[in-house]
């Protein structure tokens, strides 16, 4: 063995990088290999110009994706399969352990290096995506932005998934925005403070994570689910999804209570919810429930109104709803008016003229 002293550039270095990857790092494995590539002369490996060719190939495919695959650790699928899998998993966050399988949060530390593992990573296994951030100081600020540029769009998305969770896990950073182009997504970080290693980041569940629970309801629950969902479809979706206690009091004649729901969905009194917050959580929940067809809300200031449209012909199961309902605007201290048509109840939270209102049990119908 001899030894002698080598002096490189950083530029040197660079060229080597895919043969360092090889090699595990070992520089003189990684020098002997460039040795051994040119030795022999043009006769086996082609004029200078080839042999450069010939590492661009070397970096474009190293040898460490082969290393991988032996190892059991990654598999090739085709890129139609890869695009059927990630596609049918949207909306549903990827579990942490498995995002540790792509990035150690051991290894990767700060922002900096998280982003040259992607671009490195993206680089070996084929991804075709460029990634950079919006700052360099070694100390991490407040806020930041991420860009994900090129490969295939499915993919990206995924990936840029993946990277969120980690960044929220880790590094305590929640998405407040992503915005996707053709070609691109940005996303907009900032500082979050985590109370529970195992609360969700909202924004990370808002943007990626849509069809989470629903996911795993399913994986919990799958025969309810699945019969639920035959069932429904059968019918056509016209069923009503009621609670017991809300279909014991129907049974026994009473007026069930539904301000409960709100309350609850709110996680506040509906006294403290104000007008322009409570018509859109009224339509989430009683359409949500199917009993009602669908609910058209105007919330322009001054001029605010629902319109519920049904498809019930009994006049008393009508009036039963409308009840249902003025409690609850009752219960928020809300002056309306009400009336009714065939198919459709009105709520009208302007003041209106009272001399033409008539009073059922506490709340306001209008002459129909």
């Amino acid at each position: 063995m001899i030894r002698k002293n080598v002096s490189l550039d950083e530029a040197h270095l660079l060229k080597l990088q895919p043969l360092l990857e090889k090699h595990g790092g070992n520089l003189s494995a990684a020098i002997r290999e460039v040795i051994d590539l040119s030795s022999p002369g043009p006769e086996n490996y082609g004029t200078p110009d080839e042999i450069a060719e010939n590492l661009r190939k070397r970096e474009s495919f190293p040898g460490i994706r082969e290393q991988l695959i032996q190892s059991g650790e990654c598999v090739m699928m085709s890129q139609k399969t890869m695009k059927w899998l990630v596609k049918s998993s949207v909306g549903k966050l990827m579990d942490e352990d498995v995002v540790h399988e792509l990035l150690n949060p051991y290894l990767l530390t700060t922002v900096p290096e998280l982003k040259e593992f992607l671009n490195c990573g993206s680089k070996s296994m084929g991804w075709k995506i460029e990634v950079s951030c919006s700052f360099k100081e070694e100390v991490e600020p407040e806020s930041f932005t991420m860009d994900f540029i090129g490969g295939d769009r499915d993919f990206r998305e995924f990936l840029v998934g993946i990277v969120c969770i980690f960044l929220a896990r880790w590094m305590n950073f929640d998405v407040e925005a992503v915005h996707r182009k053709s070609n691109s997504i940005t996303i907009y970080l900032k500082s979050f403070f985590r109370h529970d290693l195992q609360e969700k980041a909202p924004g990370v569940r808002k943007h990626f994570g849509s069809k989470d629970l629903l996911y795993r309801e399913i994986e919990r629950k799958p025969d309810f689910w699945v019969t639920l969902a035959d069932l429904y479809k059968k019918f056509n979706y016209q069923r009503v999804n009621l609670d017991k206690n809300f279909f014991e009091a129907l049974v026994a004649g009473n007026l069930p209570d539904i301000t409960k729901y709100f309350e609850i969905k709110a996680d506040r009194p509906l006294r403290e919810i104000p007008l322009s917050e409570l018509l859109p959580l009224f339509k989430y929940l009683v359409v949500a429930s199917q009993l009602v067809d669908d609910v058209e809300i105007c919330a322009e200031k001054g001029k605010e109104n629902i319109k519920i449209r049904h498809n019930y012909f009994e006049e008393s199961v009508v009036l039963t709803l409308i009840q249902l309902f003025s409690n609850v605007f009752n219960s928020g201290w809300h002056n309306f008016s009400v009336s009714y048509v065939s198919k459709l109840i009105m709520f009208d939270f302007t003041l209106p003229d009272t001399s033409k209102r008539d009073v059922v049990e506490g709340s306001q119908v209008m002459d129909s």
